[in-house]
């Protein structure tokens, strides 16, 4: 009797636990949010004053979005970042020290393709379009000496793994890029997901 009731009772939690997952994969609009550490490189910036150098550091990230799902394979997503304010000392000698400070912002319009792998984790992929701003500031011991900006559109894409956390709640784990002229900015990023 009380194997039979066992089996029962995982009949049950199995029925319970399909009609979640297909609650989950219904289409519908969702919006989110993440947070984590942003990477700009590049490779050669050539002053006339301080020569040619090379720029690679990093800052804390955050990332807003929305989308919209048309079913468990298929999404269209845009966002807005900020990916801080990463800043390089290209200068250090005694009594001076110069920094340069690469900040970019903007928005991003992806088509998102998924990949489930179970009921409660899936693999995804992202193409789309950012269209971002690039401030440079550079400084002197602190004292802002040169200030500089400008506008692109660039290809962005991202990979990411996500776990589902109840009928209407995600967690995401994403890399994303954008391939910026003579160079590269990334996000690594922890994101929550609520759909509707």
């Amino acid at each position: 009797m009380h194997k039979r009731m066992a089996l029962n009772g995982l009949a049950l939690l199995g029925l319970l636990a399909s009609t979640t997952v297909l609650a989950e994969v219904q289409p519908g609009f969702y919006v989110g949010a993440g947070v984590g550490t942003a990477k700009v490189e590049q490779d050669t910036i050539t002053d006339e004053d301080l020569g040619d150098f090379t720029f690679d550091s990093d800052d804390t990230a955050f990332k807003v979005f929305g989308g919209y799902n048309f079913n468990q394979y298929f999404a269209v997503e845009a966002a807005y970042f900020d990916g801080g304010a990463p800043e390089e000392t290209i200068v250090a000698v005694p009594g001076a020290r110069a920094t340069l400070e690469i900040g970019l912002s903007g928005l991003i319009v992806s088509a998102l393709g998924r990949l489930p792998l179970n009921d409660a984790f899936s693999l995804y992929g992202k193409l789309g379009l950012a269209s971002y701003d690039v401030d440079f500031k550079g400084r002197v011991n602190g004292d802002t000496f040169a200030t500089d900006s400008l506008s692109e559109d660039d290809v962005s894409y991202a990979v990411g793994a996500s776990i589902n956390v109840g009928a209407s709640f995600e967690l995401r784990a994403e890399y994303e890029a954008i391939s910026i002229e003579d160079g590269d900015f990334n996000m690594i990023t922890a994101n929550g997901v609520f759909r509707f």
